[in-house]
Parts: structure tokens; C-alpha cells; sequence
């Protein structure tokens, strides 16, 4: 049975599509939304959930209020003004739109068609399947999967919350290093907030089988650090250990609990000598707060953070110059500031940029952010086989870490690779789903499949974007993602509808301020073309 309700068709065997187009949904909330469209005469209460879609198992509100936020945002529906899902409070939810039964056969375009929603479907929850994308590594998602909870903080003095982050961070990245392993990343574990997943939550948002956690408390010059790995579906805890060290022997213990996890989870790893501990970045605790803060801060996109990111890693280097990350850290601040045209001295900015990334991986050549820092300098200069170049080495540094796959993709993109491109930034969005940088990831996807010419696979991506764009900025950039390739398939009203759309948040937008800004740019020259042309076609004013 197919059951059609606005532009939607949902089909258990070809999963959800608009218009023609697989909407990416994970298999419990692709359930969901049918068992709520089957009973949609009815309010649907949360035991009825639990019983049909966990089989009875208990289960906390926050994992389904997730599932049903997965839905909205899948459906583009709005919780106070709901179009399809209706939230009842103390009692439950209905599905409220007009819906049309149809039979299976009388929908579904063909078996490639179906082949290609079922891959989608899964892609969000790539770590419990084996699903092999050109390009990358086939392997990778079979194996075992883990995912590092933030840790508990149990100190109470000024910069614990940011030092117990860094260790949470420190140990993801450890981790990912290993290739025998899938390691969700930090940024989406973060993007729940402090202490606010468990480790069931996590197993169910991100179909990982076992998951790291653990707590860490200051005192003085010491340390004390306590860590666990569990294994999901036993609810066994395989490995634990408490280290009570001098506060300079953080890193050690960093390395020793990376190094325990992955060979409780891979034991060739430890036959293997587990000889894969990292340098001590820095003997200078003053240096490393410093760098702590800094990359806090370069994790915020603004001229003000960026400068700060900056002035931090200066400072840092100064007590340390032998501390490589601080250097990758400075050089990828600067070429940040570089790009977005916060600086008055642009020359000396992309200058000074290049020389700390290259000062980074001249103190560490095992460093993947030194090379990935080096390659995103060199993308902004035009520099496509040097800047692809350090990028892939930065990947197989560590193949897990998302924001590298997205710089990678973006890079790929910039110069015109596309089809290189998109195995990347798909990988990129199922190691970190819930990352701070998921716009610019679905963005990202979706400016790539329309070079591709797969403009309604690109129109999925675009409703991606604006069921997580948080600011004005992304909203016009989703705006934009639909006009463009609405266009490339003839349906001008529409265009001009998101061409209204993106008008109304920016009444700015023009083509001649998109072409000034794009001549800044050092990428191909046939993106810019394919991309105002077809903006222009929807409508966009000059």
C-alpha cells in the first residue's frame, strides 16, 4: 500500500519521496510516520508508539520526541502550525493532512528508483549497514562503531567545562584515527548539550553498537579521570579505568584510554602492538587552555571570534612554539578571516595563514588538521592540486573526521570535480548528522548534484537545508538551492516562488552583487556561470 498526502508518496518498500525525489529518512521514523498515517482517524498516543515501533521497550520522551522532529523536518512541517503531524498535549499525535491509498504498483517509477530510496533511507544511519559509496572507503561503515559521549565535568573552576570538552574531543579525533573503526563525531554529539544524551539515546540516534563515556575533575595540579566503553546491546560495560595523574599527563591518559577502547573493540589492534600513540602536543598547560579556548572560538563563524581564535593561538604559540595544533589552529583562523573578507591586509592574512599551516606540519607530519588547514589556504589561492592534495592527506590521517570530508568535498567542488565530490560530503554528513556545520553540509550536497545535473536528488538536499537552517544567511541559501535548480527542470513558477522567498529574507540579493563577489573567488569559472545562469533564468533581479 502507497498512501499519497500533499506533494508526498510514502511506500514501505520505496520508502518517501516528493514529487519524484527519495526523501532521506531513517527506517524507525520512516515507520513511524506510517503507523501514523494507518491510524490517522485517531489520536495516536505515546504507549501505541512504543509498543509498535520499540516492541515495548521503554524508551525516554526525548528519543521520541527526536523520532517525530525527524518526520516534521523530513515533511517540512512546523510544529505550531502543523500541516501534517499534530502534537496533543498529555495525549499524543495524529496525522491530520488529507491522505489517498493507492496501490504499490500504481506509483513506484522502477526498480532503480526504488534501489535509490532504499540507499537514501539509509543514509542517515550509515554505521549499521554496510553500504559501499564510490570513492570512499567501502569497508569503513561495516565496522564497529562508536560514538564518544561528552564528558561529565565535576570540577567547579573557571575553564573546566571547556578542558573536559577538549578531552572529549581529543579522544574522538584518537579514535578516529583508527581505520578499523566508524567514530560518529564530536561536533554531533556536542549539538546535544551538556550531559543531555545517554547511551541508549545515542545507539538510537546514531546506530552505533557501543559507546565511550566517562568523567573528569581538576584539582590543583592533578587530574582525575574516570572512563567507560559500553556495549549496546548487552548493556555491558567491556572495559573501564580510573586514572588519578599530574595534570600534565593528560595526554597520556588520552592516549591510553583511545588506545584501550579501540582494542577491546578490534583486538588486532592490541596484537598488533596498538603502537599508534600520538606526540604530547604541548608541555605548557598555560599554552594548551590557550589552544582550548582558541578552537572554541574558531569553531564560531564571526570576524570577532575568528580574530580571537587568532590573538588565542599567538598567545599560545608564544609560551610554546614547538606546539603544532596551535599553528594549524592560527593558520586555519586566518584563512577564515581571509575569506570572508574580515581583514584589511588581505595579502599579509593569507600570507601569515600559509606560513603557520606550513610551520604545523613542519613540528608534526602525522597532524591530519595541519594538512587540512594547508589545503583549505591553498583552495582559496587556486591552488587545486596542492590544496586537494594535502586535503586527501588529511582524510587518510583520519578517515572519520567529518569536517575534513567536508572540506575535502567542498574543495573537490570548488575546481569542479564533482563527481569526486559527492562520495565525500555524503560520508561527511553520516559521521557528524548532527553537526554544528550540517548547513553547509547539505548545502554543500546539494550545489554539487546540481553540477551533476541531478536536480531533484539537489531539491532533497535543498529541503534538508531548510528543515536545520538557523539563520538568515542559510535560509537564503536554501531559497537559493531551490530557485536554481527548480529552473533546470522547467518549473518557473516555482523558481520564481524561491526566488520571492529568498527576496523576502534578503530584499538585497542581486545577480551583480553574486558575480562581484564571486570574481573574490578562485574557483572554476564554469560554477559561477552554470550557477548565476540558472539563478538568473529563476528570476533573480539583477
Amino acid at each position: 500500500m502507497a498512501y499519497r498526502f500533499g506533494e508526498f508518496t510514502l511506500d514501505r518498500s520505496a520508502g518517501l519521496r516528493a514529487g519524484d525525489a527519495p526523501v532521506a529518512l531513517e527506517p524507525q521514523a520512516l515507520r513511524l510516520l506510517e503507523f501514523l498515517i494507518e491510524h490517522r482517524a485517531r489520536v495516536v498516543t505515546k504507549q501505541d508508539l512504543i509498543e509498535e515501533i520499540w516492541q515495548g521497550r521503554a524508551i525516554t520522551d526525548a528519543a521520541l520526541a527526536t523520532r517525530i522532529r525527524a518526520v516534521r523536518r523530513a515533511l517540512g512541517d512546523d510544529a505550531a502550525q502543523p500541516a501534517y503531524i499534530r502534537t496533543y498535549p498529555k495525549r499524543g499525535f495524529q496525522f491530520v493532512a488529507a491522505v489517498r491509498e493507492a496501490n504499490s504498483t500504481d506509483r513506484l517509477p522502477g526498480r532503480r528508483a526504488v534501489a535509490l530510496a532504499a540507499v537514501l533511507a539509509l543514509a542517515l544511519f550509515g554505521a549499521w549497514f554496510v553500504l559501499r559509496v564510490p570513492g570512499v572507503d567501502g569497508g569503513m561503515i561495516g565496522r564497529p562503531s562508536v560514538a564518544v559521549l561528552r564528558f561529565d565535568n565535576l570540577g567547579e573552576g573557571a575553564g573546566d567545562r571547556s578542558f573536559a570538552d577538549g578531552l572529549t574531543e581529543d579522544l574522538t579525533a584518537h579514535l578516529s584515527r583508527y581505520k578499523e573503526l566508524f567514530v560518529i563525531s564530536a561536533g554531533t554529539v556536542f549539538a546535544y548539550g551538556d550531559g543531555a544524551l545517554r547511551p541508549l539515546d545515542a545507539s538510537r540516534e546514531f546506530g552505533v553498537s557501543y559507546v565511550a563515556r566517562g568523567s573528569v575533575r581538576r584539582d590543583g595540579g592533578r587530574i582525575r579521570v574516570t572512563s567507560e566503553l559500553i556495549e549496546i546491546a548487552t548493556g555491558h560495560t567491556l572495559w573501564a579505568e580510573r586514572y588519578d595523574r599530574a595534570l600534565t599527563d593528560i595526554f597520556a591518559v588520552q592516549d591510553d584510554i583511545s588506545r584501550s577502547i579501540a582494542g577491546t573493540l578490534v583486538p588486532q589492534i592490541l596484537k598488533d602492538g596498538g603502537q599508534r600513540a600520538t606526540r604530547v602536543p604541548t608541555a605548557d598547560m598555560g599554552a594548551w587552555e590557550l589552544y582550548l579556548e582558541a578552537r572554541l572560538r574558531q569553531g564560531r563563524y564571526s570576524r570577532a571570534d575568528q580574530s580571537e581564535a587568532v590573538r588565542l593561538a599567538r598567545r599560545a604559540v608564544a609560551k610554546d612554539p614547538g606546539f603544532a595544533a596551535a599553528h594549524s589552529l592560527m593558520a586555519r583562523a586566518l584563512g577564515t578571516l581571509f575569506f570572508f573578507g574580515w581583514t584589511e591586509e588581505p595579502g599579509d592574512t593569507m600570507a601569515e595563514a600559509r606560513a603557520a599551516a606550513r610551520r604545523a606540519i613542519a613540528l608534526d607530519d602525522s597532524d591530519p588538521q595541519a594538512y587540512a588547514a594547508l589545503g583549505y589556504i591553498q583552495r582559496f589561492a587556486g591552488q587545486a592540486e596542492p590544496a586537494i592534495a594535502n586535503l586527501e592527506r588529511a582524510v587518510a590521517l583520519n578517515p572519520n573526521d567529518a569536517r575534513i570530508r567536508l572540506e575535502l568535498a567542498h574543495t573537490l567542488d570548488w575546481f569542479r570535480l564533482q563527481e569526486r565530490a559527492l562520495p565525500q560530503i555524503e560520508l561527511a554528513i553520516r559521521l557528524s548528522p548532527r553537526d554544528p556545520l550540517i548547513q553547509n553540509m547539505y548545502f554543500y550536497k546539494g550545489h554539487i548534484l546540481f553540477h551533476l545535473g541531478r536536480h531533484d536528488d539537489a531539491l532533497a538536499a535543498a529541503r534538508q537545508l531548510g528543515s536545520v537552517a538557523s539563520s538568515d544567511t542559510w535560509r537564503v541559501f536554501h531559497h537559493l538551492l531551490r530557485a536554481a535548480n527548480l529552473a533546470q527542470i522547467d518549473r518557473a513558477e516555482d523558481a520564481a516562488a524561491a526566488i520571492a522567498d529568498a527576496l523576502a529574507v534578503n530584499p538585497s540579493l542581486s545577480l551583480s552583487a553574486m558575480r562581484a563577489q564571486f570574481e573574490k573567488s578562485r574557483n572554476h569559472p564554469e560554477n559561477r556561470r552554470a550557477w548565476l545562469a540558472a539563478l538568473e533564468r529563476a528570476g533573480l533581479p539583477q
